[in-house]
Order: structure tokens, then sequence, then C-alpha cells
């Protein structure tokens, strides 16, 4: 699905500051590089969020505490816990920058019921990294999967449960291109 309108709003805050919401509050500019991390994590077809969309949004991150506004100023900022948080989502996919390098990535998991949340903590940060279920437990993408999401699998004492393949030909090719939009 490609990035939300939270972290949209929190990676524009972090990269333009406050000029991000004054000036590009629903879409991108096509030629600025500094939007090259946004537009690799949004879907091929983003056409820009609505306004009331943005405006849940940046409520809910203040009441995470992950943004804020400045009282003086009237202006929204990063709190120094969204700080953290930005760098955690440039970290994990800044893979999404590079070019691709003809190997699609198949992730099979089968993960219990007792943990349904680390199923669907999983699935989204899948999703994330532009991979598209083929069935629910089964996903398919164009990138590595990145060390630290490694490392979060195997921290969660997932390692056993998940299986990542690297795959170089299969067949029906076209087809599975064409789902991922290539």
């Amino acid at each position: 699905k490609g990035l939300n309108a939270a972290g949209f709003i929190l990676l524009g805050l972090k990269n333009l500051g406050y000029e991000f919401l004054k000036n590009f509050k629903f879409e991108l500019p096509k030629r600025d590089p500094r939007f090259a991390l946004l537009r690799a994590l949004l879907p091929p077809h983003f056409s820009g969020f609505k306004e009331a969309t943005l405006r849940v949004n940046l409520s809910r991150l203040i009441k995470l505490g992950l943004i804020e506004k400045s009282k003086k100023e009237k202006i929204y900022c990063l709190t120094e816990k969204g700080e953290e948080f930005v760098l955690y989502i440039q970290n994990r996919y800044s893979i999404l920058e590079k070019p691709w390098d003809d190997k699609i990535r198949l992730v099979v998991f089968d993960i219990s019921e007792k943990e349904k949340w680390l199923r669907n903590w999983l699935r989204k940060e899948l999703l994330l990294m532009q991979f598209k279920p083929l069935q629910k437990s089964v996903y398919v993408g164009k990138y590595p999967i990145p060390d630290d999401l490694y490392q979060q699998i195997i921290k969660n004492k997932l390692f056993e449960n998940v299986y990542v393949f690297t795959i170089e030909k299969v067949d029906k090719e076209d087809k599975l291109l064409q789902f991922l939009n290539l």
C-alpha cells in the first residue's frame, strides 16, 4: 500500500520542517530531490492526501507525542520521540531508494494465533516495503529485507516461523511483475 498519511507528515516535517505542511499539504513536488524518499515510499499512483486525512493524522501524531505545536510561533515540529521514529523509518525503508536488482523476494510465515499482534506487525512492515500479499501469510516484493527487520524478527522469536526466499527465475514471471507493478 505504501506510506500512510502519518508517515508522510513525519518524513515531510523532518526533511523540510514547517514549510512542508505550509506549502506542500496535499501532494509532493515532482522534481525536488528532498522528496526522493517520500516518493519512493508512496504508491506509484499517488495523487495526494485529502485535507481531512492530514488533519486527523496531525492530531493523532500530537497525541502520540511525535510532533508538537509551538505556542509562540504556532508551527508544528518533531519532538525528540518523533525524530527517533523518523530515523527508524528512514533507516528501515532507505532500501526502496536503491535500484531493483531484478530478484524477487518471497516471504512466507506461519505465526500462531496466540501471537496475532506479531503477525499483523510483520504484515504491516512488509506492506510498507511495498511487498504484496499472494496469500495471508505469503508476501512477494522486489527489495531485500533490511537487516534491522531481520533483527526484530529474531528479537520477537519469530525466526523459526519466517522464511525469506530470493528468486532469480520464476515461471509466470510476467504475471508476477505485473502484480508488483513493474
